[in-house]
């Protein structure tokens, strides 16, 4: 659009700058926000302006957390000889709407991907691989990763990692999830029937 006031211009910026929004949802939310007599603009002012301030990653399970820990990393009711590996905060969040899981977590924020610059020091795969090299309980590993060449080569490089000293099982979600698939866009079903058909890895 033109003849925006900057103010403006620099809103619909920012907004198409996330994942998902383009300049045209950038623009509608942007004039929605200047409409909204409710205070929703500094509501989310606020919101935005506290996660870099109050969010940071859990130094076990590697998720989100506004505390100390992920409360699904210390949760006595959680099973602690079953880790879930996910790519993002979202995969985590995708497999428990299925309610199916009760073990433990580990994000590794992002899969493979060496057209993109994304190695494994880039991720959480290090900390992974002493996290079940130093556990005595765990007794299964699910890869619970993305069903696209990324997530494939990541599941691989993680299995040769812990073949190395890992004697407990490796398992992988059944592929009822279609290839290229992205598990936060899995309805809780589908999910819920890959957890339970996961096969050796």
């Amino acid at each position: 659009m033109q003849n925006l006031p900057q103010s403006i211009q620099n809103a619909i910026d920012a907004l198409s700058d996330l994942p998902g929004i383009g300049s045209r949802s950038a623009e509608r939310l942007v004039f929605n926000l200047l409409r909204n007599e409710s205070g929703l603009d500094q509501k989310l002012a606020l919101a935005v302006g506290a996660l870099k301030e109050n969010v940071r990653e859990c130094p076990i399970s590697f998720n989100y957390c506004d505390g100390e820990y992920c409360p699904l990393a210390i949760s006595p009711n959680r099973n602690d000889r079953v880790l879930c590996i996910v790519e993002t905060p979202m995969d985590l969040l995708a497999v428990e709407r299925t309610s199916e899981y009760k073990g433990r977590y580990h994000v590794l924020h992002g899969a493979l991907s060496p057209l993109n610059k994304i190695g494994p020091e880039k991720l959480r795969i290090s900390q992974l691989i002493k996290r079940v090299n130093q556990s005595n309980e765990i007794e299964e590993v699910i890869l619970a990763l993305s069903g696209n060449v990324e997530g494939d080569a990541t599941a691989y490089y993680i299995m040769d990692k812990l073949a190395e000293s890992f004697k407990g099982r490796v398992t992988r979600l059944a592929r009822g999830i279609p290839t290229g698939g992205d598990l936060d866009y899995l309805d809780a079903g589908t999910l819920s029937r890959a957890l339970m058909d996961r096969r050796e890895f």
